[in-house]
């Protein structure tokens, strides 16, 4: 008795084991590839971008329709071989007049079957396979590119509001301070009203400043936390390491971008011959086709009549065939879908097209705002480098009374406007640069090196 209850209780450990082993691999391998920025990390560009990459949908369906094309392409090549089948037939079967062969037959069939001619189908699709493969390995190399500009452009909009915060908190901090003497110096009589109530709308106009920058950069760090794809209702917790925008690089090639390199020109390209060869093949469906084939095959019959078995009355049989195939009528079917085959090309053609025109006037548009970007960015440069002489004049005509309150602070305010200005167009720059890159289809190695 108790045997029966041991083996039992030991299945029921093994099912137990087994399926905890189960839960913990699927938990691993989950928290593995989704779960490897933690609360508390700090998180560069590198990581961001990669950590986008492993959780896009969309990164992931290219993935899976790279491996599609790869899979494809071998069964196309796999369809210009021959072809072995294995038949099998088994039922009832009559003849007029009645001969002693009975109704019940059953019949083995293994033939070999080769396409002699079939207008060119199956190398077309071959044809097709390649380039859908080739149409998918561009797809994806540019869908990685799309990631990387989404995440550094958003990197730099973050990096630029918390650059723009620290310059708000210091002017907050240095009004908010002159505001306390001035105000010390109204009580005692020593200053107007005017200059107290002239102070005192600074101090509200920067603190105002100062809450739309926290209120900026809260929102921008929200966006790179979605984009990247961490969900804002989780308890995760992460701090993103702002991108330098002190040491920008201040060349942007002239050459920029040629369209013929360009990776959605070249998918575009590649589709067009895809759509070419699929209205051909159209027309190409609709001439006869030959095969030859031969086989051998094993049939029985009457083999249920009382006392025989399936051997009894066996036949052996052998052939070899040369077919033609080919319908004489049907209906239009085929004059009208090579119209509509031709159409839909010359549909998809003009898409295409308009596509590429777009793209074009795209990458004008941008060489044009690139050069105007670099042309601001110096000219901020300067402006900063000028600002910062005059703010430290004013300083020391300050401290040694030869200026009034006001006139420092409003020396300070045109310092800061040109630290925002210098810092904006940088961002500007930066998001140019890597803009440019993209659109050479290298963005994604240079955001990764």
């Amino acid at each position: 008795m108790l045997c029966p209850n041991i083996g039992f209780l030991g299945v029921r450990l093994v099912k137990s084991i087994f399926i905890s082993i189960l839960f913990f691999s699927f938990l691993f391998e989950n928290l593995h590839a989704k779960s490897f920025i933690s609360t508390g990390q700090k998180i560069d560009l590198k990581s961001a971008i990669l950590f986008a990459t492993e959780n896009s949908p969309d990164f992931d369906s290219l993935k899976r329709q790279l491996n599609v094309s790869e899979l494809e392409q071998q069964s196309a090549v796999a369809r210009l071989l021959p072809s072995l089948d294995l038949t099998a037939t088994h039922g009832i079967k009559d003849t007029s007049p009645r001969t002693n062969v009975g109704p019940w037959n059953s019949e083995f069939n293994l033939g070999l079957t080769e396409s002699l001619y079939d207008n060119g189908v199956n190398l077309s699709n071959y044809r097709i396979a390649v380039l859908t493969k080739n149409q998918a390995e561009v797809n994806f190399q540019d869908q990685k590119n799309i990631i990387g500009l989404n995440i550094v452009s958003q990197f730099l909009a973050y990096s630029l509001n918390v650059k723009l915060l620290e310059i708000q908190d210091k002017q907050f901090k240095f009004v908010n301070k002159q505001h306390d003497l001035i105000s010390r110096d109204y009580y005692q009589g020593i200053k107007t009203k005017k200059d107290f109530l002239r102070f005192k709308t600074q101090v509200n106009r920067s603190e105002i400043d100062l809450i739309n920058a926290k209120n900026a950069v809260d929102k921008s760090r929200q966006e790179l936390q979605k984009l990247i794809g961490i969900d804002l209702n989780s308890n995760i917790d992460v701090e993103f390491l702002p991108i330098s925008l002190d040491n920008v690089e201040n060349e942007i090639a002239d050459s920029l971008i040629n369209l013929e390199q360009h990776l959605q020109h070249k998918s575009a390209q590649i589709q067009k011959e895809i759509n070419q060869i699929s209205s051909d093949l159209v027309a190409r469906k609709n001439l006869p086709e030959w095969f030859i084939s031969t086989g051998i095959s094993y049939g029985s019959s009457n083999y249920l009549k009382t006392g025989q078995s399936l051997s009894d009355n066996g036949q052996v049989a052998w052939n070899a065939l040369l077919t033609v195939k080919y319908n004489f009528f049907d209906w239009g079917i085929r004059s009208r879908d090579r119209e509509v085959a031709a159409q839909k090309n010359i549909i998809q053609s003009n898409a295409l097209d308009s596509t590429l025109l777009n793209l074009k006037s795209i990458l004008n548009q941008l060489k044009i705002n690139a050069q105007k970007i670099q042309k601001n960015y110096e000219l901020a440069r300067e402006l900063l480098s000028l600002e910062k002489n005059n703010i430290d004049f004013i300083e020391r005509e300050y401290r040694n009374g030869k200026i009034q309150y006001l006139d420092l602070v409003i020396g300070l305010n045109d310092y800061s406007d040109a630290q925002i200005k210098f810092y904006t167009s940088a961002s500007d720059l930066q998001t140019a640069r890597y803009t440019v890159l993209y659109h050479q289809g290298k963005l994604y190695e240079e955001l990764l090196k």
